[in-house]
């Protein structure tokens, strides 16, 4: 009996995927929870596994096309069987998005591929997920490589040697004739989503904006003292973001009013601490979420952000692993910005803004000091909790990065 291969929905607000490569041809063999098509949703990619054994009797829908959840992706049945009548009660797919005139590399959060689908013939490149990933990011047209994996197979160190080469070439061209950044980036894949999410929350969040700055020389000097020590027990360098992480969790914790959202009429206040903290794609951010932050300690939750955030850059992330954030922490430190007004990842109440660590002379005691001085931008909703209990919400965070004996 014939089975469908449907669009999944992954995550409550998933209305689209898009086909990104097919790992089986028509004819295929495959067995059951074998991964069969790699799709990706706004947030993520995601190989769909086979619901059932038999063959890959037809594929409905080809690379790059984006469908409506439940869509009809292909059939598995037994060879010579027909399925027509499935077939014909599929509803049409959405042809793929026109191509840039100029296009140029993506990142592993765009939309589409950027090489044109291979034919699904004899023609179609064999190519592992990963390995077309890492190709899509760094501009490589993959169906000119020599695989060496099994039958041919393009694997990830092929892509690797071929980037090495690209960097040698790079190095020695000189600047001008280099690639500029292109004139017009498509408003689609994550670019589209950070574009309608980031302007509905800035239409519909009373935002607040609360500044303050700690001084987190003690903080600094103590992962100076423990940070080899700290990578001997766990496993993982941690750094200052690791300790604001595991400081905002512990406030959450203690002054949970912040951890709120809007549900219905009401305001409910989040027993769970789901700290979300933001991930550079390069074309677009990625709020990954550590849960029960709170109860874990400094080097569970910096062994968390460290898997999150390669997972996230590699496509390999999960949908739970995106979802049900209660607080947001994004941090723009490392490239030397210092306040700024971060937007609300709704329906969270608040995020926090960390900005770049600055040397700076403090009156202390009627003396002057050089302390090291934390920007802090606390965003919030004025609609879900009042200016008290947010400053009260800020003044812990401050006092848990000032007093870091807790990280000992």
């Amino acid at each position: 009996m014939a089975t469908r291969i449907d669009m999944p929905q992954l995550g409550l607000t998933m209305e689209t995927g898009t086909i990104l490569q097919w790992l089986k041809a028509e004819g295929d063999r495959v067995e059951k929870g074998q991964p069969v098509v790699l799709i990706q949703t706004d947030k993520v990619e995601y190989e769909v596994e086979s619901p059932a054994a038999g063959t890959l009797l037809k594929v409905a829908a080809k690379e790059g096309a984006e469908l409506p959840v439940g869509s009809l992706m292909a059939v598995l049945g037994e060879a010579g069987e027909d399925v027509s009548a499935l077939l014909g009660a599929a509803p049409a797919p959405a042809a793929p998005a026109a191509a840039p005139a100029t296009p140029s590399p993506v990142s592993r959060a765009a939309a589409a591929p950027s090489a044109p689908a291979p034919p699904a013939a004899e023609g179609r490149v064999k190519i592992s997920p990963v390995a077309k990933k890492l190709a899509q990011e760094h501009g490589i047209d993959f169906a000119t490589l020599a695989g060496t994996g099994p039958e041919g197979r393009v694997v990830r160190e092929d892509v690797e040697r071929a980037i090495a080469a690209k960097k040698t070439v790079a190095a020695a061209t000189p600047a001008a004739t280099r690639a500029a950044t292109p004139e017009s980036i498509p408003l689609s894949g994550v670019r589209k989503v950070i574009f309608d999410r980031m302007g509905q929350s800035s239409r519909e969040a009373a935002r607040v904006t609360l500044f303050a700055e700690a001084d987190v020389t003690e903080l600094v000097k103590l992962r100076q003292a423990k940070g080899a020590e700290w990578e001997r027990r766990f496993g993982v360098k941690v750094s200052v973001s690791d300790l604001i992480h595991t400081a905002v969790a512990r406030a959450l914790r203690e002054e949970p009013r912040i951890n709120c959202r809007l549900d219905g009429q009401a305001v409910r206040v989040r027993k769970e601490v789901n700290l979300a903290f933001a991930v550079d794609l390069g074309e677009g951010l990625m709020a990954v979420v550590i849960k029960d932050a709170d109860k874990k300690s400094l080097g569970e939750l910096t062994k968390a952000a460290r898997d999150l955030a390669e997972r996230a850059r590699a496509g390999k992330l999960t949908p739970d692993e995106l979802a049900d954030g209660t607080f947001t922490v994004t941090n723009l430190g490392g490239v030397g910005v210092g306040f700024f007004t971060p937007i609300i990842n709704q329906p969270q109440a608040g995020i926090l803004g960390i900005g770049a660590i600055q040397e700076k002379p403090v009156v202390i005691g009627g003396g002057i000091h050089v302390r090291a001085m934390l920007p802090l931008s606390l965003v919030f909703d004025h609609r879900l909790l009042d200016g008290a209990p947010a400053g009260r919400f800020l003044a812990k965070v401050r006092a848990l990065l000032e007093q870091p004996a807790w990280a000992e």
